[in-house]
Order: structure tokens, then sequence, then C-alpha cells
């Protein structure tokens, strides 16, 4: 501990290396553990599930004078943890898409941490060499906030596990609790109103997503989401606002406000001007599965078959190599389906829809469609079987 530094910040920093050593040896486990079970993790998701499978079960310090005369001592910290072994599974089995924003994640808060970690070393020696009480004052106030921002930023990465361990309450209220130490902290209001966007709290969504807006003027991620918050609260001419403010940017995100005011412009009836959007969304991003999805649908109701079963095939075929947390190729097959019975290409609409019940067996839809099909090719046996199962699927939901 430092001549400037108070003994609860020099046992928490002291803390967070004997943590670092502590994930450096659960990476070790990861590995070994990964590969008994043939799969291959980088490096980054090893360093990633090594911070969610630690539990911290016990800490002690131990506190060494080094100069009696400045009063400085030396503060270690020895942790005991254990290794939880399923949160590796849940990793496996997660979202691809959800892992890759945590390990990003990760990699921003060490980068930060790695920043503030010279800034307070500078303030310091500064400190130790200032003569004026002025100086030394304002010194002082300036290593504190840098104290705040460090425990704010504790927080926030003990919430970004939280979250990633599927404990979305416990990560708002630990999220609260960086805010409350820095109130600056951009990517801790960001993070909560992602979290609170999950829990349909849109209102309280839009206020974190504003007040990030109010601290970084230029993030087009947190338009973005307002925009898309504003939109779930009928607020459409705010929801534009925000997404022309996107697409204005000019950046690699552009495409998404076009694909969102795209979706705005469709609910609103205005088929051209969505369709305008979408086509540049792909224009931007020729990869962009959501994009072809939805202007598949809007093909489809401007029935216009052979297009939509076109962008809803190639919606389809990018979902096998990328996936979105936001996107379910179950949606896509479906409206596949819907198209080919309108086209009257009734076998490759029972394909389609036999997919969609292997993969979601409850969806009356699906059965429906099939049985439309299967009539139209005069199986009336089938036909009946699946209307009934439709009837019945129906009658359950209610």
């Amino acid at each position: 501990m430092s001549d400037f530094e108070t003994p609860d910040i020099a046992k928490q920093r002291a803390k967070v290396r004997a943590e670092q050593n502590a994930i450096e040896q659960a990476g070790v486990y990861v590995r070994s553990y990964t590969k008994t079970i043939n799969h291959i993790v980088t490096t980054d998701e090893v360093t990633a599930i090594a911070n969610t499978i630690i539990k911290i079960i016990d800490e002690e310090y131990t506190i060494t004078p080094i100069d009696q005369k400045r009063g400085s001592i030396l503060i270690q910290a020895k942790i005991k943890a254990n290794v939880d072994s399923i949160q590796i599974d849940s990793w496996l089995k997660q979202e691809h898409q959800k892992n890759i924003e945590f390990i990003e994640q990760l990699k921003r808060l060490q980068i930060e941490r790695n920043k503030q970690d010279k800034e307070i070393q500078k303030l310091r020696q500064n400190l130790s060499i200032a003569t004026n009480d002025y100086e030394k004052s304002t010194l002082k106030k300036a290593i504190i906030d840098e104290d705040r921002k460090f425990l704010s930023k504790q927080k926030e990465k003990e919430a970004a596990i939280l979250n990633q361990q599927g404990k979305i309450i416990e990560a708002i209220a630990l999220y609260s609790q960086s805010i409350g130490l820095d109130e600056k902290n951009f990517s801790a209001h960001f993070n909560r109103g992602l979290r609170y966007r999950e829990q349909k709290n849109y209102q309280q969504a839009i206020d974190d997503f504003t007040k990030a807006l109010e601290l970084n003027p230029q993030d087009v991620l947190a338009y973005n989401e307002r925009g898309i918050m504003y939109e779930k609260q009928g607020e459409y001419m705010k929801a534009l606002q925000d997404y022309n403010k996107v697409i204005e940017s000019n950046s690699s995100f552009s495409c998404w406000g076009y694909l969102n005011r795209g979706i705005l412009y469709d609910r609103q009836k205005k088929a051209l001007l969505a369709m305008a959007d979408y086509n540049m969304a792909i224009t931007l991003a020729p990869k962009f599965i959501i994009a072809y999805y939805n202007r598949g649908r809007l093909y489809l109701d401007m029935d216009n078959y052979s297009k939509a079963i076109h962008d809803l095939s190639k919606a389809i075929e990018l979902s096998k190599t990328t996936t979105l947390d936001n996107f379910s190729s179950i949606d896509a097959y479906r409206y596949r389906g819907l198209a080919y019975n309108l086209s009257k290409q009734y076998n490759k609409a029972i394909t389609d829809f036999t997919k969609v019940i292997e993969l979601l067996p409850q969806d009356n839809r699906a059965y429906y469609g099939r049985g439309y099909a299967y009539e139209q090719l005069g199986y009336t046996s089938q036909s009946n079987i699946d209307y009934k199962k439709a009837q019945e699927l129906e009658k359950n939901k209610s």
C-alpha cells in the first residue's frame, strides 16, 4: 500500500491480483476439461470461461510494514476458490454470439484497468513530489476519483459474469452499484440498459441508454438500442430519429440502422420505404441474415413468392454458419413453407413445415401449413391428422 492509498482500496487491489492468479490456474483446468470432451476452445474463451467458474469461498490478508517512518505497508491477499465445472458445460451450450460479447467485455475491462493502473501510478508519483498544499489537495482528490472508478469497474466485471451465468436480476443490482460508485461509467449504464431490455423494462432501458449517450454522444450502439426501446413503446418518431443517427454515422453498424428503420417502416405499412432500407442493409452487409429474413417476409406480404423464397432460403443458408441470438431459423422455415404453399409447391412446403415441427413440436401453425399442403395433394388422411393436431395445440394455448 502506498502512502496515498486507503487500506480498503489496497485490499481490493490485492484481491484482484489474487483473483487473477486463480483465474490463470482455472484456465489450466478449463483446457484439460475441454480436451477430455474433445472440444476445442480459443485462448480468449479459456480466459472467459475461467472468469465464470471461479467461486471464492474464503479470503485472507497479510499486512507487512515496509517503511515505518512513512507508514507504508504491503498488503497481500490469499483466496480460496472452488471451480464450478457446470459453468464450463453452460458456456459450451451458450449462444455463440453471447459468448463473443462476453469475451469482448472482458477484454475491454482489462484494457481499461491497465490504463487506470498507469493513471493512478502517475498521480501517486506526482503527489510524492508535490510542493504546495493546493497541488497536493488536487492530486489527492484525483486519486480518490480513480479509486472509485477502480471499484466501479470491479462491480461492472462481477455484473458481466453474473449476466453470462444467466443471473440477470443480480447483474442489474451490481451494475447499479457500479454506477453508484461512478455515475460517469458509460459501459455500466449501457449494459444495465441491455439487461433492462431483456427484462422488458423498456423505460428504464431508455433512461440508461439516454444517460450513456450523454456520456458518449457518438455511440451508435446506444442510439440503436434506444431506438428499439422507443419502438417497443410505440414512440415511432423518436425511434426513427435514433435509427437515422445510426445510419448517419456511416460506420460498420449503419446496416443495423437501415434494418431497424426498415422494420419500423414495415410495421407502419410503408412497404416501399421498408424495402429500400432492407436493400441498403443487404448492400452494406451481404451476409446480413436478419435483413434477408425481413425482406423475404415483406416480399411474401407483397405476393412476390419467388423473391420471398429466395431471401428466406438465403437466411436459412447463412444461419447454418452464423449464430445470432435474435434470429431463429424456425421462423424462416415456417414462412418459406407458407410461400411454397401459396406458389403451389406443396411437396417443398411439406418439407419445410416438417422441419419446423422437428425443431418446435408445439407449433400449431406448422401443422396447419403441412395439413393444407397434404390436402392440396389429395392426402386426406395425413391432412386430417395435421389439422386435428393443430387444433389441439391451439386449444391448449388458450
